[in-house]
């Protein structure tokens, strides 16, 4: 008699919008994430060492989490409801209604200077990176510039084929929408003939560009920002001069720590993780606190009928130094984000500034917001495709008027600054209406701490 083998399926979303079907000899409950992205990049034909760029995700439009390779992402996926209730702002129908998918993605914590070196030899593992890249930048995850953005939608136009030739006048601004953030479109959307121009121009400009190599230019020219390969999380906070936290969006690299509105895109805080003197995350209920002061606008969808002693927020607390613009001396200045993803934060902060430690202590150089050279170096093997290529990479402009200027990350946004909370000299919190709430918690001797 001949036994049955079992066999189970389970389907991988990738960044180009396809999926890849895996099939296991055993339980999907019992298949890591480390044997589901292997198998995964064996199907796809990534080296073994281009596996490791990549990590296996469970997203959903509330949540995307990355898991490590012994967590168990069907049993996840099961536990979805609970997870969105610990980590999201959402109501209880939104959970309910909610349904996560498996992907494969960057693995945040895979260095920079291994991609640069990675995506010389694996074009496969170059592709898939280029995808992300790319909704990245298409869904405004990347603040960009108005001409990094048009210059990467030419990329995009001619690593899909096309010639600005194949577009009649006119027709560039009919399909801007898909070539551009949402936010550039709305900055320019009064000037529609700007933006088929300058695309124009630029798709003009590769013309003589060797085709295996736009992918890798599109990474590069992502590479110069300080976005990349960020860990994104969502929150709130106080902004200056407005009545209500603002959404934000907060992007962790072993280099910075980012802080953009998420309603107009713009950058409004970029911390220097050389200037970060320390982040904390505390979790405390109202009762806790016994602060009669506390504004219910701290916690996310709070039910007015929620009784008190169940109600809580989480705060991560980025301490850092700047210098006074007025009296030309460092002060130390200290911004909180309320969100329940709080904790993720500091533990993502926590291991990317110990990996990073690491690096530097092997003398490997890891700064993410300065283009480097990917030229062909003795001790790397190249494709055909790069050893003809006679492109260089190292420095990237963009045109303004006549001007070549260098790419360089979004500037920090000079309307909007965030209500940091006050510091006495001594570095203790200043008592004001949320330092009080604040300063309560960070005093309190039972704080947890979470790690990676």
């Amino acid at each position: 008699m001949s036994s049955n083998k079992i066999k189970s399926v389970i389907w991988v979303i990738l960044m180009d919008k396809k999926k890849q079907k895996i099939t296991a000899g055993r339980s999907p409950e019992t298949v890591t994430a480390g044997e589901l992205r292997d198998a995964t990049c064996r199907k796809l034909r990534i080296s073994t060492d281009g596996s490791q760029a990549f990590a296996i995700w469970i997203c959903s439009p509330l949540l995307q989490i990355q898991l490590k390779p012994t967590h168990y992402p069907t049993a996840l996926c099961d536990m979805w409801y609970d997870l969105l209730s610990q980590f999201s702002a959402t109501t209880e129908n939104q959970a309910k209604n909610d349904l996560p998918v498996i992907m494969m993605m960057r693995n945040v914590f895979y260095p920079l200077h291994k991609e640069k070196l990675l995506v010389i030899h694996d074009p496969q593992a170059r592709y898939y990176l280029t995808a992300e890249a790319m909704f990245n930048v298409l869904t405004g995850r990347y603040p960009l510039e108005d001409e990094l953005a048009f210059k990467l939608a030419a990329l995009q136009l001619k690593m899909e084929g096309k010639k600005d030739t194949s577009y009649p006048s006119g027709t560039i601004q009919s399909i801007a929408h898909e070539l551009l953030p949402w936010d550039v479109m709305r900055r320019n959307k009064k000037q529609p003939l700007h933006i088929e121009k300058r695309v124009r121009e630029y798709m003009k400009g590769f013309s003589l560009t060797t085709p295996g190599t736009l992918d890798h230019l599109y990474l590069n020219h992502c590479w110069t920002q300080t976005c990349y390969r960020c860990g994104f999380f969502t929150g709130q906070t106080e902004l200056v001069g407005k009545k209500k936290d603002v959404p934000v969006r907060v992007g962790i690299t072993p280099h910075n720590i980012i802080i953009w509105n998420k309603i107009t895109n713009k950058v409004i805080q970029l911390i220097p993780s050389k200037d970060i003197l320390k982040t904390q995350y505390h979790s405390k209920t109202l009762a806790e606190l016994d602060n009669t002061q506390v504004s219910t606008k701290l916690i996310q969808g709070k039910d007015e009928t929620t009784k008190k002693n169940k109600v809580s927020f989480d705060v991560f607390i980025v301490r850092f130094t700047v210098m006074a613009s007025v009296k030309k001396k460092e002060i130390n200045k200290a911004i909180p984000i309320y969100s329940k993803q709080a904790c993720m934060m500091q533990a993502m902060f926590n291991r990317l500034r110990d990996e990073s430690s690491l690096h530097r202590s092997k003398g490997k150089a890891t700064t993410s917001h300065l283009p480097v050279s990917v030229q062909q170096t003795s001790d790397i093997e190249t494709d055909d495709v790069f050893i003809q290529n006679s492109m260089n990479f190292t420095n990237l402009t963009l045109k303004k008027g006549t001007k070549e200027i260098p790419v360089v990350t979004k500037h920090v946004s000079n309307k909007e600054n965030i209500r940091g909370l006050e510091l006495e000299s001594n570095g203790t919190l200043k008592t004001t209406r949320r330092g009080k709430i604040v300063k309560s918690a960070i005093h309190q001797k039972d704080h947890k701490t979470y790690g990676v």
